[in-house]
């Protein structure tokens, strides 16, 4: 859990996060099915999606949540396959809210969906309804009311619900993909 965290030694982001990944990767699929062994570990990997005040344990710099969220979020979801745990359901929750939209980066929707439905693995139908109930009314409603005519402000959120859409959509069906 800690190479998630771990700070990088160079300037090379895209690096690190691919490292972060492979680790929370790894993370899950050894802590598979060890709810017990893990359950010291959950609030500092939810720490890691969420970025509450958090800090490296070796130095006490900040840690970049842009890299550590997308193997936390996986991790979590690997360890607590199919159990259907309403508390990781809600710790892994889609923004429901505009504010919650802005500060959730849209592939971290989409990671998100996909380790939900990890977890809530008998809930997944391959139904186009099925589909549609992974998107909160939030979005729903925020694409539904998009017009030719947005204006500066408007623009911004209208690509917030747009991009938070086409990434609920694409999570929805890699797990389909995951399930079937």
């Amino acid at each position: 859990m800690g190479e998630i965290g771990h700070l990088s030694g160079g300037d090379n982001v895209l690096e690190r996060e691919g490292y972060a990944v492979s680790a929370g990767f790894s993370l899950g699929l050894f802590a598979l099915d060890a709810l017990g062994f893990m359950d010291t570990s959950v609030g500092r990997l939810c720490q890691y999606v969420h970025g509450k005040e958090i800090h490296n344990v070796m130095d006490g710099t900040p840690i970049n949540v842009d890299v550590t969220a997308p193997g936390a979020i996986i991790a979590l979801g690997l360890i607590f396959l199919k159990t259907e745990s309403k508390v990781m359901m809600s710790r892994l929750s889609i923004p429901h809210t505009d504010f919650d939209l802005q500060y959730v980066r849209p592939d971290f929707i989409m990671l998100r969906v996909i380790a939900l439905n990890l977890i809530m693995w008998s809930r997944v139908h391959p139904s186009n309804d099925w589909i549609q109930s992974q998107i909160p009314e939030i979005i729903k409603n925020g694409v539904k009311g998009l017009s030719d005519e947005v204006g500066d402000d408007d623009e911004m959120d209208a690509e917030a619900f747009v991009q938070a859409y086409v990434h609920i959509v694409a999570g929805a069906c890699i797990s389909l993909f995951e399930v079937f």
